[in-house]
């Protein structure tokens, strides 16, 4: 009977320090979609927000209603930053 009290205990020291672990990894769990957008996004992909378009200097994919865009021969091209526009515009 006592070793049913300290299983108790243990299993509850268990259960706290996983508890603990959890709160502590969550902020580096993997990051959303929209930041990691993976294989399965590709140019011009439709989600709810409107069209994504990725951004020419970092990568990322940015929503076209609400991007930073520029025009450059003939083809508009969608910024997520002034900074990647800004680096755009330096690299032409």
């Amino acid at each position: 009977m006592k070793w049913m009290f300290y299983f108790a205990i243990l299993l509850a020291a268990l259960m706290f320090v996983r508890g603990v672990l959890r709160a502590l990894l969550a902020p580096m769990r993997a990051p959303s979609n929209f930041e990691n957008p993976g294989p399965s996004r590709s140019r011009g992909s439709t989600v709810k927000q409107g069209t994504m378009e990725k951004d020419p200097v970092c990568g990322t994919y940015v929503d076209t209603d609400s991007a930073l865009r520029r025009s450059f021969r003939g083809e508009t091209k969608y910024f997520c930053s002034s900074e990647c526009l800004e680096k755009f515009k330096q690299s032409r």
